[in-house]
């Protein structure tokens, strides 16, 4: 099988080739910087924190149904023509003044609602709730800020490999065509290496666009303006090799940490409330009310009581069976949400089993990449001497260059195959 030209020549000099990131003018982040910068600044974040106030403000709401409700009300009232009362042999009788302005003032209090205690209680499950989501928020912004991250650091690597390729790919150029000057290679073969340069060139400038975009996404994701440069302070190879593989896989799943689970945990109990809630409609409701009214054209035939006070019993009796069937409905929504409890227990055991072969998978391939580039880097080092001292065929040095090519590229994505795997696990098992 014959081997294509341009992998042979991107390969040429590989071992000079750094892995880290270049560096560029702007402001530096680090992963965990560039974390922490997304939990200030994304958008997401910050929607997840008014949803959390919001819950605050509904606390308050439901909470003031059960405190004292407090009213004023005044009216004025002109009559044009008062009535009167005609009484024989005595003056006709007003009823009523002309001109009169009245003040009420009303206070009123819940004394007994199982609706609004079960509401109360919702109230602060369903603020549970929006704490639980911002909390969820926090860790799939980590993750996905992680895995960009790393993907940002993977693009570059693969360029800084593609930049050195060229330069030494130009100085093989040079040097090709000073031997065919001297008639030790054919013109063909430094016409196929300009050419290859040129397809070597095109390449660099769609890895540079991948890298932008790319980059973008994680200005994006941070809450970092699109305009501005930035600059990836960590290194790669040095993330991939401090992964601690016994500190993610030795401590098991406590699914109960599981911030997933929990949230449906929340769910199942706030649709139990609302059960409550609804069989408590079954209960009569007490209130008390008090009043006090003033009349400041008092009239004589005026026998309204200036202060009053009730207590207010609403007794439920028949509802056409409206109250049973919603009853029934919330009853049935509880099951639903236990089932989904459960089904979500069960499928973030099997998540978890998945992403712990991924990870043992990725950190086992990661190692076993890393020694075969060591060996291929040997087996080039060897195989170029060897060449130029007129001891190996160019067919020698085109296999060796293009397994070596081929172990870069291949360690430089396992490497971020093993840093989206612990991105993962770590989610998966809120280890922070």
């Amino acid at each position: 099988m014959k081997i294509p030209l341009h992998y042979t020549v991107l390969a040429l000099l590989l071992l000079t080739v750094p892995l880290g990131s270049n560096a560029q003018e702007g402001m530096n982040f680090s992963l965990k910087e560039a974390q922490d910068h997304a939990l200030i600044n994304s958008t997401d974040l910050k929607n997840a924190e008014i949803d959390l106030q919001l819950a605050k403000k509904k606390i308050w709401e439901t909470t003031a149904i059960g405190l004292p409700q407090v009213s004023g009300q005044a009216s004025y009232q002109h009559i044009f023509e008062l009535p009167e009362l005609v009484i024989p042999e005595m003056p006709p009788l007003p009823l009523g003044v002309k001109d009169n302005t009245t003040v009420d003032l009303t206070v009123s209090q819940l004394v007994f609602s199982g609706e609004y205690l079960v509401g109360l209680r919702a109230s602060r499950v369903f603020y549970m709730i929006s704490d639980q989501a911002k909390e969820k928020t926090i860790y799939d912004t980590r993750e996905s800020v992680a895995n960009t991250y790393a993907l940002v650091l993977m693009l570059q690597s693969n360029l800084d490999v593609m930049d050195q390729s060229l330069e030494n790919l130009n100085t093989m150029l040079n040097e090709m065509r000073e031997m065919n000057k001297q008639g030790f290679v054919e013109l063909t073969d430094v016409d196929q290496i300009e050419l290859t340069t040129l397809t070597l060139q095109n390449g660099i400038s769609s890895m540079e666009r991948q890298i932008k975009g790319a980059t973008d996404l994680l200005k994006f994701q941070i809450g970092y303006p699109i305009d501005k440069e930035i600059n990836l302070t960590d290194n790669l190879e040095t993330m991939a090799s401090e992964v601690n593989l016994e500190t993610l896989v030795s401590n098991g799943f406590k699914i109960e940490n599981n911030i997933n689970y929990k949230i449906m945990d929340t769910q199942v109990k706030l649709n139990k409330l609302n059960l409550q809630r609804e069989r408590s409609t079954y209960l009569p409701s007490l209130a008390a009310v008090y009043n006090h009214h003033e009349n400041f054209n008092e009239n004589a035939l005026d026998f309204n009581p200036k202060d009053l006070f009730m207590l207010s019993l609403t007794v439920p009796i028949f509802s056409s069976g409206q109250r049973y069937v919603k009853v029934q409905q919330r009853s049935l929504e509880y099951d639903k949400a236990v089932n989904n409890k459960n089904n979500a227990a069960q499928g973030l055991q099997l998540e978890y089993i998945n992403a712990r072969n991924e990870m043992l998978n990725a950190y086992e391939t990661y190692n076993n990449v890393k020694k075969n580039l060591e060996l291929t880097n040997r087996i080039y080092d060897k195989t170029l001497i060897k060449f130029r001292e007129g001891l190996s065929s160019s067919m020698d040095l085109t296999q060796a260059q293009n397994q070596l090519l081929s172990a870069q590229s291949e360690y430089i994505n396992n490497m971020n195959a093993l840093l989206s795997a612990k991105n993962k696990m770590t989610k998966l098992t809120t280890i922070q």
